[in-house]
């Protein structure tokens, strides 16, 4: 793990959550504990199967302060809105005008789809943003890692993990632990208190 600062100079333009197995538990904890000030975009790839996230996202929009919503083809990414990737399809953000969502019906990536890996590669391709914070949550596997490692090389990413105790599953954060990508490692309780710190700094 990166050395942690616990004022880092980085104010992110966008927030990627990531997570598997636990994840919808994790993502309602922290979605519904921001407040509707929350100045910028985020966006959720969530492993979710095709037909559930269009209720998950209801779910959480009924109970967040913010805006929840299934993302959809040509979205425009705006502040204060949460964009659930659909089960079933991958997620992408446009080179366009305007941050835009695109989705897609390529292959599996890690065996699965919507993959967060195919999302962090798109945006490090994207001229109209660069800094961005990714929260990996619980979750199997290693989705997030190559994607990661390249938004490290192309823009100003700022990464947080949830800590092994909060985690059902040890497996997406742990090997973004294990590259030493992570800059902080926290428990799934204080991670929204976190974000809404980092995002005031703007």
């Amino acid at each position: 793990m990166k050395s942690n600062q616990s004022e880092p100079d980085f104010s992110p333009e966008l927030v990627v959550f990531a997570a598997s197995t636990g994840g919808p538990v994790a993502l309602e904890t922290i979605i519904c504990s921001l407040k509707k000030d929350f100045s910028i975009p985020i966006v959720v790839v969530q492993h979710m199967p095709k037909n559930f996230t269009a209720a998950f996202a209801k779910a959480l929009d009924r109970k967040s302060e913010l805006i929840v919503k299934e993302a959809q083809d040509s979205d425009l990414l705006e502040a204060g809105i949460v964009y659930i990737a659909p089960g079933g399809c991958h997620l992408k953000l446009a080179q366009k005008r305007k941050l835009t969502l695109v989705l897609s019906d390529d292959a599996l990536v890690n065996g699965v789809r919507p993959a967060v890996d195919v999302l962090l590669l798109s945006i490090a391709e994207s001229r109209f943003i660069n800094r961005i914070l990714v929260v990996i949550l619980t979750g199997m596997g290693s989705d997030g890692l190559i994607g990661l490692q390249n938004l490290n090389h192309k823009k100003h990413a700022y990464c947080i993990v949830q800590d092994e105790m909060t985690s059902v599953v040890y497996g997406m954060p742990q090997r973004i632990v294990e590259a030493e990508l992570a800059e902080e490692v926290l428990p799934l309780q204080v991670i929204a208190e976190r974000l809404s710190l980092l995002v005031r700094k703007e």
